[in-house]
């Protein structure tokens, strides 16, 4: 029998396989022998410097991620085993000590005179010219060497210390849930299940245990965002929000429109909420333990083998490279399914270019949502497919383009799953499907509210967690309104979001909301075009490394400044939603 744990050893076979202990010297010898090379080059030909600089990097990003993410991987499956947690911070703190090396190289290679015709000229720069280009114009934003070696030092013990911290206490979190302690993840999950009670109950179970953790997490957010806060400004940004849209390479013209198309729209999702209310009986709105309330009894009941076969059922008819891709994560164990004391909750992809594979984790809970889950991850999976045979430093997406394949694979189980039921089913799984569309939306879009407003407030000082829970029920409102019952709100999403105390990027909230209309608007093209536009989204997908947002939806014929696109998605949303709810009215 199965027992659905992913499979590691692709990658190395524990901490004492002489791989990895190989790779681990490697990368601890050449950190002692970059000052050495550093010093050499200032006798070098420009060109030397150039082409000798970039082979360097490759070496460090190539064999400290496959380091880093090993650990990375075994930890967040079991934080409880000290050696995975000795070796996470080990490392990171080779990594961190590296990345001041990074910075030295890619400076001198910065600084090479001949640098843009060699971008010109020479095949082997050439292929690196959108990141060489996009550096040079990040120059500004560079501190000092010792700066930059200062914050180096500090990371594993500062950001990256509190991010450690809330993996730490959710991963271990306990719900009192019927008299008996249960993880607080599978608590978490409970919000899917088909009984309303079951749904209130862990609701009320998972609010209490948060207020054993809340404090300590209410440090670690202050801390992390105060940090962020105070670092964008020192490298000259005006805020942490500019430096994500930079790092996101997408224009602030681009989440303007996207933002205030979405505000044109929240009276619409408003009424869709407070409609679906009415039908459930709720007369003030929709509590929150009800967000993904169905409208009916639903008893739809997924074992993993039988998410696995509806999923490769369904991706066959889209995409043979897509296809033989899951079928493979499938045979090779590339997944982690069942929750247990010490995984991490939630679910991640992480792409291991290395080895042309990707590890994805997920806490399965038999329902219709944990297998959208899997088909997204699996998405993220097969964008890293896509990019797996460029050059090593051009394997890093931007985040909203990382949400584009995910939520195509959700539509395309959301599409696919209706034809096959009946009427009864079908609504139910219509409603799964808007459901997930309130959350990338409205959800989300309170995501950005809320950070937005603890950035205002970090500036003064320490957020308690009672002035967090505060501001949570501010945003929620602002973006759900009277969608929600003011009474049944939940002021601890700042607790069940990761996204929040992720140490390297703020803001990491609209790239979501941008997949989901991004992806529905490439949908609707395939669902026109059929099977002829496959390579086109493949060719996307695979552009999305060397491009800016907006270039890459130039692939697709999109203008992402303008509010016309995010408007047709929205648009398409809610016209869902309103047959949605005359069908639901019939039943």
């Amino acid at each position: 029998m199965k027992d659905y744990l992913w499979n590691l050893d692709a990658l190395y076979t524990g901490y004492d396989d002489p791989n990895f202990i190989k790779d681990f010297d490697l990368m601890k010898n050449l950190y002692e022998e970059i000052p050495t090379l550093l010093q050499n080059m200032e006798s070098f030909d420009d060109k030397d410097v150039i082409i000798e600089g970039l082979k360097t990097l490759e070496i460090i990003k190539d064999y400290t991620y496959r380091l880093k993410m090993y650990a990375q991987l075994r930890l967040a499956v079991d934080s409880n085993e000290a050696d995975n947690t000795k070796w996470a911070n080990t490392t990171l703190n080779l990594a961190s000590s590296l990345k001041t090396y990074e910075n030295a190289l890619l400076d001198k290679i910065l600084e090479a005179p001949c640098l843009k015709e060699m971008i010109e000229t020479d095949a082997f720069v050439h292929q690196y010219k959108f990141i060489l280009l996009e550096q040079l114009n990040k120059k500004d934003h560079k501190l000092d060497s010792k700066q930059e070696e200062i914050l180096s030092m500090v990371y594993p013990t500062s950001l990256k210390a509190f991010s450690d911290m809330y993996y730490a206490l959710t991963g271990n979190a306990t719900a009192l849930y019927d008299g008996k302690e249960l993880p607080l993840t599978q608590v978490k999950n409970m919000c899917h299940d088909n009984s309303s009670e079951v749904r209130k109950k862990a609701f009320l179970a998972e609010q209490e245990a948060y207020k054993s953790i809340a404090t300590p997490l209410s440090f670690a957010i202050s801390s992390i965002k105060q940090q962020q806060l105070k670092e964008a400004r020192l490298r000259g940004y005006k805020d942490p929000l500019e430096k994500m849209l930079i790092e996101s390479r997408m224009d602030k013209e681009t989440l303007d429109a996207m933002m205030s198309s979405i505000q044109s729209y929240l009276p619409k999702f408003r009424n869709y909420l407070r409609t679906k209310a009415n039908l459930l009986g709720y007369k003030n709105g929709l509590p929150w333990y009800e967000i993904y309330a169905t409208l009916g009894e639903c008893d739809f009941n997924f074992s993993i083998e039988e998410c696995e076969e509806l999923i490769l059922k369904h991706f066959k008819d889209v995409s043979g490279n897509l296809y033989n891709m899951t079928k493979q994560a499938f045979d090779e164990k590339w997944i982690d399914y069942p929750t247990r004391p010490g995984k991490q909750p939630g679910a991640f992809c992480e792409n291991l270019g290395w080895i042309k594979q990707s590890r994805l984790i997920t806490n399965y809970n038999n329902t219709l949502s944990d297998i959208i889950t899997v088909a997204h991850e699996l998405g993220h999976a097969f964008h890293g497919m896509m990019i797996e045979n460029q050059p090593v430093l051009n394997r890093d997406y931007c985040m909203p383009l990382a949400e584009t394949a995910s939520t195509f694979n959700e539509n395309i189980m959301y599409n696919a799953l209706q034809k096959d039921m009946n009427d009864h089913d079908k609504l139910l799984v219509i409603d799964s499907q808007l459901s997930a569309l309130c959350q990338n939306i409205l959800d989300i879009y309170a995501r950005f509210q809320f950070e937005t407003l603890v950035f205002e407030h970090v500036e003064e000082g320490f957020l308690t967690a009672d002035q967090l829970c505060e501001l949570m029920k501010e945003a929620l409102l602002r973006s759900f309104g009277d969608g929600l019952d003011p009474e049944w709100l939940h002021p601890y999403r700042w607790i069940t979001k990761v996204h929040y105390y992720i140490p390297d990027i703020a803001y990491y909230n609209f790239p979501y909301t941008f997949g989901a209309l991004f992806s529905r608007g490439l949908y609707a093209l395939y669902t026109k075009q059929g099977k002829d536009f496959i390579p086109k989204y493949e060719k996307l997908l695979a552009a999305t490394t060397t491009n800016t947002c907006e270039d890459v939806a130039k692939i697709a014929d999109i203008d992402l400044r303008q509010e016309t696109f995010w408007k047709e998605s929205l648009q398409s949303i809610v016209d869902q939603m309103d047959e949605f709810l005359q069908l639901a009215k019939g039943e």
